[in-house]
């Protein structure tokens, strides 16, 4: 059986090991995304006024998606990787359980659903950041291109499974802030997975830190000079833009059609969300 899924997978008996970790690792991670984007989006959405509110907040979680990136930037190259990626795990962590327990330390707690909603977005980044540099030290250059595919599309099942299963968990009386715990407990167990996974396989990237602080850093003559880093930056500015675009009409629109009846909003936007996947 097992020499199927392998064959399958197109992973060799060697590598199993670290696939296998790395597809519960994308559960785990798919499963805290999932969770916290759709309750926060919820929250948000039944808070906060869609018209006012709404761009802030947009603006908000693009602003600490910068701070978030630039931060993690800035160490990757000058500590060893899994220990910036275990320090960036704790912070997640810490943040999701302020999220979730901040109550007891803030008066209005819309303003913590207000501050959930604006890290979906670093949330995002630095945990795909942290899975695919982890992904590319635990290969070469030749295993990574024949295992990214199966460990992609494990990625893609494992987020589609965790959006639909959220429904099921609303059915069964969970509460859209509940969901919350369920995220908690998902980047949690990302760390420990993360731990093991680093233990195992991860004891020679000492020396990660000295090979990438090499690598030489352009100046901003060089930068903007380089025609295909030019062209690849406002690629990614103009997608980004549109994306915060479609993400403010989507918003408005959503919130609209479920007014009425706002308790089958997180029905429709894990739905969709696992939909879109």
């Amino acid at each position: 059986m097992k020499s199927r899924l392998l064959k399958m997978l197109d992973v060799e008996p060697e590598e199993s090991g670290r696939v296998f970790l790395l597809l519960a690792i994308s559960f785990c991670m798919g499963l805290f995304l999932a969770t916290v984007t759709v309750a926060s989006q919820t929250l948000f959405l039944n808070l906060y006024d869609e018209q006012t509110d709404l761009p802030q907040a947009l603006v908000f979680s693009g602003l600490f998606s910068i701070f978030a990136t630039s931060i993690y930037n800035f160490f990757q190259g000058r500590v060893r990787f899994s220990n910036l990626a275990i320090g960036t795990l704790v912070v997640i962590i810490g943040l999701t359980a302020f999220i979730e327990f901040g109550d007891m330390w803030i008066e209005d707690e819309n303003l913590l659903y207000y501050f959930g909603f604006t890290l979906i977005l670093p949330f995002t980044f630095i945990s795909l950041l942290v899975f695919w540099g982890t992904f590319n030290r635990l290969f070469n250059l030749r295993q990574v291109k024949r295992v990214i595919g199966s460990v992609d599309v494990g990625m893609d099942i494992a987020a589609i499974l965790a959006f639909f299963t959220i429904p099921v968990l609303l059915n069964f009386g969970v509460q859209p802030v509940s969901l919350f715990t369920i995220g908690l407990f998902s980047i949690i167990g990302y760390l420990i997975l993360y731990i093991i996974l680093t233990n195992k396989y991860l004891k020679s990237d000492t020396d990660t830190a000295i090979k990438e602080a090499e690598n030489v850093k352009l100046s901003a003559r060089q930068f903007l000079g380089n025609k295909y880093i030019m062209a690849m930056s406002l690629f990614i500015v103009v997608s980004m833009v549109a994306m915060r675009f479609v993400d403010y009409s989507f918003f408005n629109v959503t919130t609209n059609k479920y007014r009425e009846n706002p308790e089958f909003l997180p029905y429709f936007l894990s739905l969709f969300e696992g939909t879109i996947v």
